[in-house]
């Protein structure tokens, strides 16, 4: 359908969520929406208010279809009686898939960078929008790996957790610098080929990670050299106290 031709709601939402993915929330006026929705100003005030509405309709639509929705059933088909690299891998698998192919799909890239922007906007905290969409559904993922990985504590979760937004933040926010400095060989914005090499490399940062923490808990017990090199005579004679 042109974009002439669709209801000037859907028109102002498609131009706002354009814009915000190309300049950030404050980079955008109600004015250059208006301009680029070909509307009037005062029906986008009609209609959302002011910006931040705006902006919050578009992460209502967005992210509650593409993302919430498929992540609450991927929560719901969850099984912690399974071996424990697998429940880490679906873990893995339902925080970053949705996110990684929404960056293949062409009339969600916008939004997926309206996301990456406003996970690093220093402002963020006071729209409050990560913390109305995202905060409940993040804290949700830190108890099911606290309950996957038991030897972490709550402090290595959160980092864990944050090393995996990081990955995806950073793949849909590099515009060329991959395609750059691996000569070609990894190309920005490929979400289809940069699935594995992140969701192995996060997977295996925790597995790893919980190891790390098991083992300090339960060190094996230190072998002396002498001991092991202790002659079977000699442990015989020293047993029957001669």
């Amino acid at each position: 359908m042109p974009r002439d031709s669709q209801p000037t709601k859907e028109r102002i939402l498609a131009s706002a969520e354009r814009l915000f993915a190309d300049n950030g929330f404050d980079g955008v006026s109600m004015r250059a929406i208006a301009a680029d929705a070909k509307a009037q100003l005062a029906l986008i005030h009609y209609h959302f208010g002011t910006k931040l509405n705006v902006y919050r309709a578009i992460w209502a639509t967005r992210y509650t279809s593409e993302v919430a929705n498929r992540r609450e059933a991927g929560f719901a088909a969850l099984n912690f009686n399974e071996p424990r690299p697998k429940i880490v891998r679906s873990l893995v698998e339902l925080y970053l898939l949705p996110i990684l192919k929404m960056t293949e799909t062409e009339s969600l890239k916008s939004f997926v960078a309206i996301g990456a922007r406003e996970s690093t906007d220093p402002k963020e905290r006071e729209r409050g929008v990560l913390k109305e969409f995202l905060d409940d559904t993040a804290r949700r993922f830190l108890d099911c790996f606290a309950r996957a990985l038991p030897e972490l504590s709550s402090a290595d979760i959160a980092w864990g957790y944050q090393a995996m937004l990081g990955a995806s933040v950073m793949h849909i926010a590099d515009r060329d610098r991959i395609t750059r400095i691996s000569n070609g060989a990894a190309k920005a914005g490929d979400g289809r080929a940069a699935s594995e090499p992140i969701l192995e490399f996060c997977i295996g940062g925790w597995l790893a990670l919980a190891e790390k923490r098991r083992r300090q808990k339960h060190p094996r017990k230190a072998v002396t050299v002498s001991s092991k090199r202790e002659s079977p005579r000699r442990r015989k004679a020293t047993a029957s106290g001669r």
